[in-house]
Protein backbone atom coordinates (compact mmCIF):
# COMPACT_ATOMS: atom_id res chain seq x y z
CA UNK A 1 0.00 0.00 0.00
CA UNK A 2 1.07 3.41 -0.98
CA UNK A 3 -1.09 6.46 0.35
CA UNK A 4 -0.92 9.56 -2.31
CA UNK A 5 -1.68 13.12 -1.41
CA UNK A 6 -3.14 14.73 -4.15
CA UNK A 7 -1.42 18.09 -4.78
CA UNK A 8 -2.16 18.39 -8.38
CA UNK A 9 -4.85 20.47 -8.76
CA UNK A 10 -4.93 24.13 -10.77
CA UNK A 11 -6.53 25.39 -7.49
CA UNK A 12 -8.63 27.60 -9.25
CA UNK A 13 -11.55 28.66 -6.73
CA UNK A 14 -8.56 29.09 -4.37
CA UNK A 15 -6.75 31.06 -6.50
CA UNK A 16 -3.43 29.71 -5.07
CA UNK A 17 -1.77 26.18 -4.57
CA UNK A 18 -3.80 24.52 -1.72
CA UNK A 19 -0.97 21.53 -1.60
CA UNK A 20 1.28 24.45 -0.22
CA UNK A 21 -0.99 26.65 1.76
CA UNK A 22 -0.12 27.00 5.40
CA UNK A 23 -2.11 26.05 8.70
CA UNK A 24 -0.52 25.92 11.73
CA UNK A 25 2.78 26.47 10.51
CA UNK A 26 2.45 23.14 8.41
CA UNK A 27 1.88 23.69 4.65
CA UNK A 28 -1.01 21.50 3.86
CA UNK A 29 0.61 18.87 1.76
CA UNK A 30 2.76 17.75 4.99
CA UNK A 31 -0.95 18.14 7.31
CA UNK A 32 -2.50 15.35 4.51
CA UNK A 33 0.93 13.04 4.63
CA UNK A 34 1.62 13.44 8.01
CA UNK A 35 -1.61 11.49 8.74
CA UNK A 36 -1.06 8.46 6.33
CA UNK A 37 2.47 8.43 7.95
CA UNK A 38 0.90 7.49 10.95
CA UNK A 39 -1.31 4.85 9.39
CA UNK A 40 2.16 3.12 8.83
CA UNK A 41 1.64 3.52 5.05
CA UNK A 42 4.74 5.02 3.18
CA UNK A 43 3.33 8.29 0.92
CA UNK A 44 4.34 10.07 -2.05
CA UNK A 45 2.75 13.79 -3.28
CA UNK A 46 0.66 13.54 -6.79
CA UNK A 47 1.76 16.85 -8.53
CA UNK A 48 1.14 18.30 -11.69
CA UNK A 49 4.85 19.59 -13.89
CA UNK A 50 4.30 23.05 -13.14
CA UNK A 51 4.13 22.74 -9.52
CA UNK A 52 7.36 20.33 -9.13
CA UNK A 53 9.91 23.25 -8.60
CA UNK A 54 7.52 24.61 -6.09
CA UNK A 55 7.22 21.70 -4.13
CA UNK A 56 10.93 20.67 -4.42
CA UNK A 57 11.63 23.81 -2.22
CA UNK A 58 9.88 21.74 1.13
CA UNK A 59 10.17 18.10 -0.25
CA UNK A 60 12.53 15.73 -1.90
CA UNK A 61 12.36 14.78 -4.85
CA UNK A 62 12.11 11.16 -4.52
CA UNK A 63 8.45 12.04 -2.25
CA UNK A 64 6.90 13.07 -5.76
CA UNK A 65 4.69 12.09 -8.31
CA UNK A 66 4.74 14.52 -11.68
CA UNK A 67 1.71 13.51 -13.93
CA UNK A 68 2.76 11.44 -16.32
CA UNK A 69 2.40 13.16 -20.05
CA UNK A 70 1.61 9.90 -21.89
CA UNK A 71 -1.23 9.87 -19.80
CA UNK A 72 -3.66 12.98 -21.33
CA UNK A 73 -6.45 13.54 -18.80
CA UNK A 74 -7.07 16.46 -16.80
CA UNK A 75 -8.52 16.30 -13.14
CA UNK A 76 -7.57 13.57 -10.30
CA UNK A 77 -7.26 11.05 -12.36
CA UNK A 78 -4.52 11.71 -14.08
CA UNK A 79 -2.19 12.08 -10.97
CA UNK A 80 -3.41 8.76 -9.75
CA UNK A 81 -2.80 6.65 -13.07
CA UNK A 82 0.33 8.56 -12.99
CA UNK A 83 1.30 7.25 -9.70
CA UNK A 84 0.18 3.56 -10.21
CA UNK A 85 2.30 3.86 -13.69
CA UNK A 86 4.99 4.71 -11.09
CA UNK A 87 4.05 1.98 -8.71
CA UNK A 88 2.14 -0.83 -10.48
CA UNK A 89 2.23 -3.57 -7.61
CA UNK A 90 0.79 -0.93 -4.96
CA UNK A 91 -2.73 -0.28 -3.72
CA UNK A 92 -3.15 3.60 -3.51
CA UNK A 93 -4.93 5.38 -0.82
CA UNK A 94 -5.47 9.12 -1.87
CA UNK A 95 -6.55 11.92 0.03
CA UNK A 96 -7.04 15.32 -1.43
CA UNK A 97 -4.34 18.06 0.10
CA UNK A 98 -7.65 20.57 1.31
CA UNK A 99 -8.69 17.58 3.59
CA UNK A 100 -6.65 18.90 6.04
CA UNK A 101 -8.94 17.36 9.27
CA UNK A 102 -9.21 14.00 8.14
CA UNK A 103 -8.22 12.09 11.27
CA UNK A 104 -6.20 9.29 11.27
CA UNK A 105 -9.05 7.12 12.54
CA UNK A 106 -10.83 7.68 9.40
CA UNK A 107 -7.90 6.35 7.03
CA UNK A 108 -7.49 3.14 9.75
CA UNK A 109 -11.52 2.78 9.15
CA UNK A 110 -10.50 3.32 5.47
CA UNK A 111 -7.44 0.82 5.54
CA UNK A 112 -9.45 -2.24 7.91
CA UNK A 113 -12.25 -2.32 5.64
CA UNK A 114 -10.33 -2.29 2.26
CA UNK A 115 -8.04 -5.47 3.70
CA UNK A 116 -11.28 -7.42 5.00
CA UNK A 117 -12.71 -7.13 1.48
CA UNK A 118 -10.29 -6.66 -0.80
CA UNK A 119 -12.59 -4.55 -3.98
CA UNK A 120 -11.68 -3.16 -6.54
CA UNK A 121 -12.11 0.11 -4.66
CA UNK A 122 -13.85 1.49 -1.08
CA UNK A 123 -14.49 5.33 -0.28
CA UNK A 124 -16.82 6.77 2.17
CA UNK A 125 -20.19 7.74 1.69
CA UNK A 126 -22.44 10.26 3.92
CA UNK A 127 -24.68 13.01 1.41
CA UNK A 128 -21.95 12.24 -0.91
CA UNK A 129 -19.47 9.53 -2.07
CA UNK A 130 -15.66 11.04 -1.41
CA UNK A 131 -13.52 9.83 -3.94
CA UNK A 132 -10.90 11.65 -3.01
CA UNK A 133 -10.14 9.94 0.27
CA UNK A 134 -10.76 6.06 -0.72
CA UNK A 135 -8.25 2.98 -1.84
CA UNK A 136 -7.55 2.17 -5.04
CA UNK A 137 -6.67 -1.64 -5.88
CA UNK A 138 -3.86 -2.34 -8.10
CA UNK A 139 -5.97 -4.59 -10.10
CA UNK A 140 -8.37 -1.99 -10.51
CA UNK A 141 -6.22 0.91 -11.43
CA UNK A 142 -4.67 -1.67 -13.84
CA UNK A 143 -8.24 -2.00 -15.46
CA UNK A 144 -8.98 1.57 -15.51
CA UNK A 145 -5.35 1.99 -17.16
CA UNK A 146 -6.68 -0.56 -20.08
CA UNK A 147 -9.67 0.88 -20.65
CA UNK A 148 -8.28 4.31 -21.16
CA UNK A 149 -5.19 3.26 -23.68
CA UNK A 150 -7.93 1.40 -25.58
CA UNK A 151 -10.21 4.70 -25.14
CA UNK A 152 -13.00 2.56 -23.83
CA UNK A 153 -13.55 5.44 -20.27
CA UNK A 154 -16.42 7.65 -20.93
CA UNK A 155 -15.88 9.64 -18.43
CA UNK A 156 -12.99 10.92 -16.48
CA UNK A 157 -14.16 11.80 -12.90
CA UNK A 158 -13.48 9.75 -10.08
CA UNK A 159 -17.10 9.24 -9.30
CA UNK A 160 -17.36 7.42 -12.89
CA UNK A 161 -14.06 5.40 -11.98
CA UNK A 162 -15.43 4.01 -8.55
CA UNK A 163 -18.88 3.20 -10.36
CA UNK A 164 -16.72 0.85 -13.50
CA UNK A 165 -15.00 -0.83 -10.44
CA UNK A 166 -18.16 -1.16 -8.44
CA UNK A 167 -16.32 0.18 -5.79
CA UNK A 168 -17.61 -0.35 -1.94
CA UNK A 169 -18.97 2.81 0.09
CA UNK A 170 -18.29 2.77 3.85
CA UNK A 171 -21.59 4.95 5.51
CA UNK A 172 -19.96 8.03 7.34
CA UNK A 173 -20.82 8.16 10.82
CA UNK A 174 -22.61 11.78 11.73
CA UNK A 175 -19.68 12.57 14.21
CA UNK A 176 -16.65 12.34 11.44
CA UNK A 177 -18.65 14.73 9.15
CA UNK A 178 -16.30 17.74 9.47
CA UNK A 179 -13.15 15.36 8.49
CA UNK A 180 -14.05 15.18 5.27
CA UNK A 181 -14.68 19.03 4.72
CA UNK A 182 -12.96 20.24 1.39
CA UNK A 183 -11.10 23.77 1.54
CA UNK A 184 -11.43 24.86 -1.86
CA UNK A 185 -12.25 28.70 -2.13
CA UNK A 186 -11.35 31.16 0.60
CA UNK A 187 -14.48 31.58 1.74
CA UNK A 188 -14.18 27.92 3.05
CA UNK A 189 -11.27 29.17 4.84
Amino acid sequence: MTGVVLCGGQSLRMGRDKGLMVSANRLWAEIVRGKLVQTSIPSVLSVNSTQKENYLRHFDENDLVVDNSAINIQGPLQGLLSVHLKYPDQDLMVVACDMINVEIIVLKKLLNDFNASRVAAIAFKGERVEPLCAIYSSPGLAKILSAYRQSKLSNYSMMYILEELNAKYIPIPEEWQSYFRNFNSAEDL
